[in-house]
């Protein structure tokens, strides 16, 4: 599919300007291809070659999955320097390619959070991922120098780049996580939680938000309460605010967790200051991050900070903050390191595959899944009857970064709908692209 950086519309206004409009084939005589530029309608690899080649990838790479998409660049004519303008210009479009590339393999949250990165190690890095490009069509109006470029980005070699930079592997396949953490701050006689109650709370406490925020924007999925249906009866393991690993496990299943975040925050007078119109408010937080599907801990954090207020309750409120941010780095650090290593492992994952109308197109998909998705190291078919096949697919990973793989996909004639990833499955159904476009 081709992605557009800028509407159409702006392209004609662009292109069309009186009197600076060139046609492809009245392109300047002054500006002869230059390394890394082409005459419009040319196609060229980023080192000059033939579109044929990806002369451009790293070492040894192949071109893999690849996008074309279409973009506008634009340079500015220095001393009447038009060859050079227009070498800035396709440079530029070419730059705005990747761009949308790494829009297609995480999302805009985390582009702004590791911006920085992407601009030292992508980027700036624009010819390791242009397999190829065509100057569609250029304009030289006033002091600048336009083209509308025709590229194809390898995805897959972006792919790696994230991956090798750590980029792709924190937000991408983390575990979706859910907080059984009681809280108790000064002048609360007793500590409060939301698993204790009939209906469960969706109230969120403030060492709970401060955590949840913070996994959050480290590309974590958090489980919303306010978003489920609250048809479970706790039973007597719920009334006690400290609650047992088994039980925050059982529920944390139940739910959709593949991670639950057990633990309390307490929230102390720890005595006056100098000022005797302040107080001095300590927090403590004490967490530990436990697996649904095996029971076993992961990580485990503690932090505790101190805040001065003239409330004892906003002190302690600041205060848990405080120890919860502290809390929530660590936790992280070592989620992501353990997740990244379990990631760096294979699973066998089951594979339910409904909506098989035409056995040669599921012939074609267990070929395409065996020989180019990412991760995929064997297929093994287990079943087929009734329009369903099941399969055991050995990835590095785990069901969740098999899902996102898949997504990233395009299958011969047919498109993939996935409605069902759990702890050690997928299940999708296969739609004839004609059907899909027809929808």
């Amino acid at each position: 599919m081709t992605v557009f950086r800028k509407p159409i519309v702006l392209v004609l206004l662009l292109l069309g300007c009186v009197g600076g409009t060139l046609s492809p084939s009245q392109a300047p005589a002054q500006a002869p291809p230059q390394r890394g530029s082409a005459p419009a309608g040319e196609a060229f690899g980023p080192g000059g070659g033939s579109s044929g080649a990806a002369a451009g990838l790293e070492a040894g790479q192949e071109a893999g999955e690849t996008r074309t998409i279409d973009v506008i660049g634009r340079g500015t004519i220095y001393r009447d320097d038009v060859p050079g303008a227009r070498d800035k210009a396709i440079a530029d479009a070419l730059q705005g390619a990747v761009e949308q590339a790494v829009g297609l393999v995480i999302s805009p949250a985390s582009v702004v959070q590791d911006f920085q990165l992407l601009s030292d190690r992508v980027y700036d890095q624009t010819e390791a991922f242009i397999h190829d490009y065509r100057v569609l069509t250029e304009s030289k109006s006033g002091l600048y120098y336009r083209v509308v470029v025709r590229a194809t980005v390898s995805v897959s070699a972006i792919q790696d780049r994230l991956q090798s930079t750590g980029i792709l592997v924190i937000h991408k396949g983390m575990p979706t996580i859910m907080f059984f953490l009681s809280e108790q701050n000064i002048g609360e006689p007793s500590p409060r939680y939301w698993w204790g109650q009939s209906p469960l709370s969706a109230h969120l406490s403030v060492t709970e938000k401060a955590l949840s925020e913070y996994m959050r924007e480290k590309g974590f999925i958090i489980v919303n309460r306010a978003t489920l249906g609250w048809d479970i009866q706790p039973g007597p393991e719920y009334m006690d605010p400290e609650l047992s690993d088994d039980a925050a496990v059982e529920l944390g299943k139940e739910l959709g967790a593949d991670l639950v975040i057990v633990g309390k925050a307490v929230a102390r007078d720890s005595g006056n200051v100098l000022d005797k119109n302040m107080k001095s408010i300590q927090a403590r937080v004490s967490t530990r991050a436990i697996r649904t599907d095996s029971g076993m801990a992961v990580a485990s954090s503690q932090g505790t900070r101190a805040a001065v207020h003239s409330d004892d309750r906003v002190g302690g409120t600041e205060a848990l903050i405080l120890s919860a941010s502290v809390v929530a780095r660590d936790l992280v650090r070592q989620i992501v390191a353990k997740w990244r290593k379990d990631a760096g492992q294979p699973v066998l994952v089951e594979l339910v595959v409904k909506g098989i109308r035409e056995y040669a197109d599921f012939v074609r998909f267990r070929t395409h899944l065996k020989d180019d998705v990412r991760g995929v190291r064997n297929v093994y078919l287990r079943s087929i009857r009734a329009g369903e096949a099941k399969m055991d697919v050995d990835v590095m990973g785990n069901a969740r970064i098999l899902a996102d793989e898949l997504m990233l996909q395009r299958f011969e004639n047919l498109a993939v709908n996935i409605f069902e990833v759990s702890e050690k499955g997928v299940k999708l159904e296969l739609i004839p692209r004609a059907i899909a476009i027809d929808d």
